[in-house]
């Protein structure tokens, strides 16, 4: 048997469904780029060709157990053997050792997307349109099969290589799930609060149109350098995107210059009714996308001024997150003189959360978004959100109250296209 067949109770023995002959020794091992509960991810080099690798590095004790952590991963494997297109990271091999267990994949060594586009010398719509492209294309896709990605966010989209005309790959398909049908509803919510649509705050299911959202989030940033959710609770991200006549607002003088066809684009792809949001399909035909009209115009100074600082802020707590992980992982799970060379840290940058607090305040100042409508409040928000959007289980708490409120502001606020006469439109 070559795939998994929807075992009732995932067991660490069930991982002989994926046969494997490669051995650990068939890699030469490089830096840590990430680190979990259950393991870390590292950069590998494949000794018998050169070829340039990252390897997930699962600890089975950790992963004892734990049903549904067992059940990601064999999500997580499955979907992946199943996925080959350009705009995709490719699952390569997996293999195992008395104690780990060791998933291979394509190395993207280009770099995030929006740090391409802060090293890049000028950005346009039209470049965004090219890069929105690679991901539509890529999301459409999974769709066909019935995959779902749920954590589609600027983290997850990596260039290959660092050349000009580098593809773009979705990656982490950890929390990713194959639906039975296409139209078939998950109800265990999961993502990354600010990208996470809102349908998977409530108790009403979602399903593809889960991505959409994300995408559009996604375009937002790309074209603007600021969040387009800056909330750290659920209740604060719903406020947000129902406080409006639209989900989102843009701002003065920062979205002057970009055209309404790339704000009805966002706004589509924000429908707070998933049925009434668009496909990937429909959006790849949408006229923001497909216009032969030269939108270049650069939007690059302005979006370095407000994103570049926050993203070197966001760097550093991500070192500190991860030695931090590491140290927990060796002191929870005691393997040996083998989970010394796995469970490594980059000691090369040490810096503490004492440190990385004292100079937060200073970060902030550098990295807020200078309209006025930002207030000192929200900057503490803003503070509280990058160290603790990871802490996801709050949302099934407020579950009937979300649904509620999400279905009141439906009723009362019919989509409808930006029309730059309605003063209140562009806020």
């Amino acid at each position: 048997m070559n795939e998994l067949e929807d075992p009732s109770v995932v067991s660490l023995e069930s991982f002989s469904l994926f046969p494997s002959k490669v051995t650990k020794s068939d890699y030469e091992f490089g830096k840590t780029l990430g680190a979990g509960s259950f393991g870390v991810v590292r950069e590998a080099t494949k000794k018998s060709n050169n070829e340039e690798v990252a390897i997930k590095i699962l600890l089975k004790k950790a992963l004892e157990g734990n049903q549904v952590q067992l059940q990601m991963l064999y999500d997580e494997l499955t979907i992946l053997k199943k996925l080959h297109h350009p705009n995709i990271v490719e699952f390569k091999n997996w293999f195992e050792t008395d104690d780990k267990i060791y998933i291979v994949t394509q190395l993207a060594t280009g770099g995030e997307l929006f740090d391409r586009i802060i090293k890049k010398g000028r950005f346009s719509e039209d470049d965004a349109v090219k890069i929105l492209i690679q991901i539509l294309s890529a999301v459409e896709y999974i769709h066909s099969r019935d995959i779902v990605h749920r954590d589609l966010k600027p983290e997850n989209l990596l260039y290959l290589t660092e050349k000009e005309d580098s593809e773009l790959v979705i990656a982490d398909f950890g929390i990713a799930k194959e639906l039975k049908k296409g139209e078939q509803l998950i109800f265990k919510a999961a993502g990354s609060l600010g990208y996470v649509a809102p349908e998977v705050l409530t108790v009403d299911g979602h399903g593809k149109p889960c991505d959409i959202w994300s995408i559009g989030v996604i375009t937002y940033t790309l074209l603007s350098g600021y969040a387009a959710f800056v909330a750290e609770t659920v209740e604060g991200f719903l406020d947000e995107c129902t406080s409006g006549d639209y989900p989102v607002k843009f701002h003065k003088p920062y979205w002057d210059n970009i055209s309404d066809d790339a704000k009805n684009f966002i706004l589509k792809a924000l429908d707070l009714n998933p049925q009434k949001r668009p496909t990937a399909t429909e959006l790849l035909d949408d006229p923001w996308i497909t216009s032969k009209v030269c939108r270049n115009a650069d939007l690059l100074p302005s979006f370095k001024e407000r994103f570049d600082a926050r993203k070197k802020f966001r760097d550093a707590v991500e070192i500190v997150k991860l030695n931090n992980r590491i140290r927990k992982l060796r002191q929870l799970y005691c393997l040996g003189s083998e989970s010394d060379s796995d469970l490594r840290s980059n000691s090369a940058v040490n810096i503490s959360n004492d440190t990385l607090e004292a100079d937060l305040d200073e970060k902030l100042k550098l990295c807020a978004i200078s309209n006025q409508d930002r207030t000192l409040t929200e900057q503490e928000k803003l503070k509280k959100s990058v160290l603790t959007q990871n802490a996801f289980a709050q949302i099934v708490k407020a579950a009937t109250k979300n649904k509620q409120k999400i279905y009141d502001y439906r009723t009362s606020h019919p989509a409808t296209p930006v029309d730059n006469s309605k003063e209140n439109v562009i806020d």
